[in-house]
C-alpha cells in the first residue's frame, strides 16, 4: 500500500532531527583528542523496522527511547492500564481499516518522535478515573501553526478537527510521558546509566557522592572531550538500579584522559562503591581477560532501551601511560563511553571509543577499543571524592608535564562557593613517581596561592595537608593583612598549627605540637585541623588521630589569600618557605568529621565526651581533654546543658551524623525528641519528634548500616524481644524474647565499623553479641565480658581515643572507671577516672 499524498507535502518535521542533537559543553581545557567514534550514545534513537511498518500501516515512526511503541490495537489492559489510542481522520492509517493507530507505554518515562497524519481525537490508556500515563502530545497543523496538549489519561481529548470542525487538519509529532530518567536494571548496584541532554553513557559510583565516567560524555564534542572543573553545561542524571535518579551538580574532569569524576547533589548510601584500582603503571592489565558493564545499546532489533545493564568481556592487548587499546574487540556500542572496566574487584579503566562495526543505526569502523585508564589515579580521585569545600589534590598535572617541569596553576577541586584555584611561583616542580604521585615539589622558596581566603576564620573551619617535608616549613596559612590568621607548619620532626590572637606584625600565637616524629623527614604524612567558634576549640589531628587541642577564644578574621609553602609576616614579607612535596590540601568552612567514629564528642573537638545527670535533675557535660586518669573528664570544665531531665530516659548518639552528639530522649507519653546540638548546646527550639509508641521500650543507638545516620535498637519490655531500627524506623526483630531484664549498648567492639550489642542481664552479668552482617544486624551468639554490673552505671564509647570502644562506668560507690576495649567485645584492665559522682544517667 502506497503512502498517502499528504507524506509528500508536509515531509520529516525538522524538530524531530533537531531533538537528536547534544548539547555544548564548558570551554576546552587540557585534554587529548581521541579517534572517533565516540562511545557517547543518544538518549533516542531510530524506531526499529520504521520502513516496514510505514509501508504496511502507513504510520511514520521515527525516533524514541523505547519506552513508546507501537502495539496492535486488539492488546488487552493490563490491569488499569491499555494503551494510547489514536484516531484519525485517513482510513488507511493503522492495520484494522478505520484510521486508528495503537501504542503502549512500557515505562514512568518516554518519548516517541513519529508522524500520524488527520489526527482528530487521543485516548489515554487508564481504564478508570485515576489511572492512565500523564501524557503530552505535540500537533503542527497543515499552516504549520504548533501546538502542545495534554491528554486526559483516561479519557478522549480532542484535537484538530475533533475539536473544531472547521479546523485545518493536524498530524501528530511527539507523544511525550514522564520527565526523569528511566529506570534502570542490573546486577551491579553501582553502575548505572547517566543522562544528560541529548546524551547517554555510564557511571560508576566511587563514593557516596561521586560517580566516574567519560569526559566525553560533557564535552561540546564527544571525540575531543576537554573540559573545565565547572556545573554541568545541561542538567545531568545519574540513575543507579533500583534507585530514583540522581542529579550532578559539579564536573571534575582529569587533563589528558577521557576521565571525570561528576559530584551528586546529594549522596546514595546503601550502595557498595567501586573505587578505582590502585595498580601501578608499570602493571597495566594487559593479556587478561577484563569486564566491561555499562548501558549501551545492543545488537538486537527488539532491545533498543539502555534500561538493561550488561557485561562485556574485553581482553586489552597494549597500554600506555593514559590508555588500554586493542585492535580487535568485542561488541560495544553507544552508551558504554564511561562504563568501567574491572579487574579483581576495582576499576581499571573506563571506555572511550569502539569502532562499533554491527551496533544498531550505526556505520562503524571495525572493533577497536579504547579506554582511559583510571588505575593510576588513586591519589587524584580519593582528593576529588573528599567531603571538603575546596581540594586541591596537586595530582592533576597538564597532559605534557613530565617529572620535574614547572607548575602553573592547579584547580580547585568539588568546591563550594567561589573556586580558588593555587597559582605557583618559580620553583614549584611536578613530581612522580612517590607513593602519592604525581605530587608538587617546593623548593624552600616557592608559593602556591590562592587569589583569596579559603576559610573564615572567625568561624568553624578545618584544613588539611599530606606532605613529605625536606627541611620542612610552612605548608599552609591565610593571609591577614600584616600577619597570617593561622599557619600549619613542620618543624623539628613534628607538626604544628597556630592561630595569631591580631593582625600585626608580631602577633601573639595560641599553638598546638604535635609530639616529636610525627612528620620525619623524607615520609610521608597527613594532618588535619578542626576549630569550632564557638567554643574556641581547636584540635590538630596526625594520620587520623587525635594528638593536641587548645582553645583559641581571640577571634579575627583573615581575608587574604590561602597560601600552601609559607606564611605573611609583615604587610609585604613572606617567611617560613617550606622545603618538600605536598599532595592533596583541602579546607573546609565548618569543622570536618573527625577521622574517629565518635559518637559522644559533644563539644566538637574530636575527642567523646560523658554526660549525666546529677540528684538535682540537672543534665552536665564533662568535657574529655585526652590523657588518662583525673585528666580524662575535668569536672571544673564541666557544663551545664540542660534542666528537668531527672526522670527522663534518654541517650547520647550522633543523631544527625555532623560530628556532634545529640540527645534522644523518651518523655513519660513515650514520644522519643531529639534534642539536636548546636554549637555544644542542646536546642530546646529545634527539638523534633523521631518516634512514637517507645514507652514499653529500653533503647540504645549505634550504626550497624551504610548510612551515617544513627540506628535504634529497642527490647520489648511485654515480651523481652529485641527489635533492630535502621535510621530509626522500620524495624526488624533480632532477637527473640528473653531480654526483658537487659540494659542495651550497641557500639562497634570489634572495629569493623558495625554496631554489635552489649548488654548486662538482670543476674548483672555482662555479655557480648558480635554482629555479623555486612550491612545490618544479625547476632551471632552471645559471649561472657564480666559479672557483677548489677550496680554499675555503663556508657559504650571511646575515651581513651585509641580508636577502640570503651565502657565507662560508674560503681555503686560512685567511683568512675575506664574498661578500655581490645576489639573482641572484652576489656582490658580497669582504671579509675573519677570519685564521687553522684548521678542518676550516664551516657
Amino acid at each position: 500500500m502506497s503512502a498517502p499524498s499528504r507524506w509528500a507535502t508536509l515531509g520529516v518535521v525538522a524538530a524531530m532531527t533537531a531533538s537528536l542533537s547534544v548539547v555544548a559543553g564548558p570551554a576546552p581545557a587540557g585534554a587529548s583528542a581521541i579517534s572517533p567514534p565516540s562511545l557517547v550514545g543518544g538518549d533516542v534513537h531510530p524506531y526499529p523496522g520504521a520502513a516496514e511498518i510505514l509501508e504496511a500501516q502507513n504510520v511514520r515512526l521515527i525516533s524514541g527511547d523505547g519506552h513508546i511503541v507501537l502495539a496492535d490495537c486488539a492488546t488487552p489492559p493490563e490491569g488499569d492500564i491499555g494503551l494510547l489510542r489514536i484516531w484519525t481522520t485517513d482510513e488507511a492509517i493503522g492495520s484494522d481499516g478505520i484510521g486508528r493507530v495503537c501504542f503502549r507505554v512500557t515505562g514512568p518515562t518516554g518519548v516517541l518522535n513519529l508522524e500520524v497524519p488527520g489526527v482528530y481525537e487521543i485516548r489515554g490508556d487508564g481504564q478508570r478515573e485515576g489511572t492512565g500515563h500523564e501524557v503530552t502530545a505535540k500537533l503542527r497543523s497543515d499552516e504549520g501553526e504548533q501546538l502542545t496538549i495534554d491528554v486526559d489519561p483516561h479519557g478522549s481529548t480532542q484535537v484538530g478537527l475533533g475539536a473544531d470542525p472547521e479546523a485545518s487538519p493536524t498530524m501528530l509529532l511527539q507523544l511525550r510521558t514522564g520527565t526523569a530518567p528511566a529506570p534502570v536494571t542490573g546486577e551491579q548496584a553501582a553502575i548505572g546509566r547517566l543522562s544528560t541532554q541529548g546524551r547517554e553513557c555510564t557511571a560508576t559510583l566511587v563514593a557516596p557522592r561521586w560517580v566516574i565516567s567519560a569526559a566525553s560524555c560533557f564535552a561540546a564534542d564527544p571525540n575531543d572531550p576537554q573540559l573545565t572543573e565547572s556545573p554541568p553545561a545541561a542538567t545531568t542524571h545519574v540513575t543507579l538500579p533500583g534507585r530514583d535518579a540522581a542529579e550532578v551538580d559539579w564536573l571534575s574532569p582529569r587533563p589528558g584522559r577521557d576521565v571525570v569524576l561528576a559530584r551528586l547533589a546529594a549522596p546514595i548510601n546503601g550502595v557498595t562503591v567501586i573505587p578505582p584500582a590502585s595498580t601501578a603503571p608499570t602493571a597495566a592489565p594487559t593479556g587478561a581477560e577484563l569486564t566491561a558493564v555499562g548501558h549501551g545499546r545492543t545488537a538486537t532489533d527488539g532491545d533498543w532501551t539502555t534500561d538493561r545493564q550488561h557485561s562485556v568481556p574485553v581482553t586489552f592487548t597494549e597500554a600506555t601511560a593514559t590508555t588500554l587499546t586493542t585492535a580487535s574487540g568485542p561488541l560495544v556500542c553507544g552508551g558504554m563511553a564511561g562504563a568501567p572496566v574491572l579487574h579483581d574487584g576495582g576499576l581499571v579503566a573506563v571506555l572511550s571509543q569502539a569502532g562499533q562495526a554491527g551496533c544498531p543505526d550505526t556505520e562503524g569502523n571495525g572493533s577497536a577499543l579504547t579506554a582511559a585508564r583510571t588505575d593510576d589515579l588513586g591519589t587524584w580521585g580519593t582528593a576529588v571524592t573528599g567531603d571538603a569545600d575546596h581540594t586541591w589534590s596537586l595530582a592533576d598535572p597538564p597532559p605534557a608535564a613530565a617529572s620535574g617541569s614547572p607548575v602553573g596553576t592547579v584547580a580547585d577541586s568539588a568546591f563550594t562557593g567561589t573556586g580558588r584555584p593555587l597559582t605557583a611561583t618559580a620553583g614549584a616542580t611536578w613530581t612522580t613517581g612517590d607513593t602519592y604521585s604525581p605530587a608538587v615539589r617546593l623548593n624552600g622558596a616557592a608559593t602556591l596561592a590562592a587569589a583569596g581566603p579559603a576559610v573564615a576564620t572567625n568561624a568553624d573551619f578545618s584544613i588539611s595537608a599530606r606532605a613529605k617535608p625536606g627541611t620542612g616549613g610552612t605548608v599552609l596559612s591565610q593571609d591577614g593583612t600584616r600577619t597570617a590568621g593561622f599557619k600549619l607548619w613542620v618543624e623539628n620532626d613534628a607538626w604544628h598549627f597556630a592561630m595569631s590572637r591580631s593582625d600585626v606584625a608580631s602577633p601573639v600565637w595560641d599553638t598546638v605540637s604535635a609530639p616529636t616524629g610525627s612528620a620525619p623527614a623524607g615520609a610521608w604524612s597527613q594532618a588535619t585541623v578542626t576549630y569550632q567558634a564557638a567554643t574556641g576549640v581547636m584540635v590538630l589531628w596526625v594520620d587520623g588521630r587525635n594528638v593536641a587541642g587548645m582553645r583559641h577564644t581571640a577571634k579575627w578574621e583573615a581575608t587574604g589569600a590561602l597560601r600552601a609553602g609559607a606564611h605573611k609576616t609583615g604587610a609585604t614579607s613572606l617567611g617560613g618557605h617550606f622545603d618538600g612535596v605536598l599532595s592533596t590540601l583541602k579546607a573546609w568552612n565548618r569543622p570536618a568529621l573527625t577521622p574517629e567514629r565518635n559518637t559522644h564528642d559533644f563539644d566538637g573537638d574530636g575527642r567523646n565526651d560523658v554526660i549525666i545527670t546529677d540528684g538535682n535533675g540537672d543534665l552536665w557535660m564533662y568535657p574529655n581533654w585526652g590523657g588518662s586518669g583525673m585528666n580524662t573528664v575535668s569536672g571544673a570544665d564541666r557544663v551545664k546543658i540542660g534542666t528537668g531531665w531527672g526522670s527522663l530516659r534518654w541517650i547520647v548518639t550522633d543523631w544527625e551524623a555532623d560530628g556532634l552528639a545529640d540527645v534522644a530522649m523518651i518523655d513519660a507519653d513515650g514520644e522519643m525528641w531529639l534534642y539536636p546540638n548546636e554549637g555544644g548546646k542542646l536546642s530546646s527550639a529545634r527539638r523534633k519528634l523521631i518516634g512514637t509508641g517507645w514507652g514499653g521500650y529500653t533503647h540504645g543507638a549505634g550504626n550497624a548500616d551504610d548510612s551515617p545516620h544513627a540506628d535504634l535498637f529497642g527490647i520489648k519490655k511485654s515480651d523481652g524481644k529485641l527489635y533492630y531500627y535502621p535510621n530509626g524506623g522500620g524495624k526488624t526483630q533480632i532477637g527473640n524474647s528473653g531480654w526483658s531484664a537487659h540494659r542495651l549498648f550497641p557500639a562497634d567492639f570489634t572495629g569493623d565499623g558495625r554496631a554489635d550489642v552489649m548488654a548486662i542481664d538482670g543476674k548483672g552479668e555482662l555479655w557480648f553479641y558480635a554482629n555479623t552482617s555486612a550491612n545490618g544486624v544479625t547476632l551471632a551468639a552471645r559471649s561472657q565480658s564480666g559479672t557483677g554490673w548489677s550496680s554499675y552505671k555503663p556508657v559504650a564509647m571511646d575515651l581513651s581515643g585509641d580508636g577502640r570502644t570503651d565502657l565507662v562506668a560508674v560503681d555503686g560507690k560512685g567511683t568512675l572507671w575506664v574498661y578500655p576495649g581490645r576489639d573482641d567485645g572484652r576489656f582490658g584492665a580497669r582504671y579509675q577516672i573519677g570519685v564521687n559522682w553522684r548521678i542518676t544517667a550516664i551516657g
